[in-house]
């Protein structure tokens, strides 16, 4: 046998198991993307299907809260967790908006201040929990515009599609 031909021959069987590890590296990992920023040249990590929202569930502080350390109630805190149908946990928001309104004893007729978190805003918000994700807020609303009797929270997911989940209204007793 002629050394080229050697050469070629021990070279071939040190690169087969190198092309097959680096062939089973590429079949083992990869990148999916979300398809929420499909055309802009950027991806993200995630399952390959975008989630949409059927319902929220909205958990709030037990009682309004003092965030300035002056007598009287400054604002309530709340959290969020959005559930896609079929889904074993909270999913994150990928589009639409979240919005509270804040409403006197009754959840009812006009609000007396809302609060709006649009989806770019909303990964300021997020958490991953053990359950799922999920979204923290702090209100605080205007002397002007509080509640005197009970504070009645109702939080809103607006899809981008002009859905509107509404969770369960939650009310806050003011005082004793």
């Amino acid at each position: 046998m002629s050394a080229p031909l050697t050469r070629a021959m021990i070279s071939w069987r040190l690169a087969k198991p190198l092309l097959f590890a680096l062939a089973l590296g590429q079949v083992g990992t990869g990148c999916v993307t979300d398809g929420a920023r499909k055309g802009n040249g950027r991806f993200s990590l995630g399952s390959g299907v975008k989630s949409t929202v059927d319902y929220i569930r909205m958990f709030t502080s037990p009682t309004v809260l003092n965030f300035d350390n002056t007598p009287g109630p400054d604002g309530f805190s709340a959290k969020i967790y959005a559930i896609e149908r079929g889904s074993a946990k909270p999913v994150k928001i990928s589009s639409g908006s979240i919005e509270f309104a804040l409403f006197e004893t009754v959840a009812e007729g006009e609000p007396l201040q809302t609060w709006k978190y649009d989806s770019a805003v909303l990964n300021r918000h997020m958490s991953e929990t053990r359950i799922g994700v999920a979204y923290n807020f702090q209100m605080r609303w205007t002397p002007d515009e509080a509640p005197k009797k009970k504070a009645a929270i109702v939080a809103l997911y607006r899809a981008p599609d002009g859905r509107v989940v509404r969770a369960v209204p939650v009310v806050l007793a003011i005082g004793p």
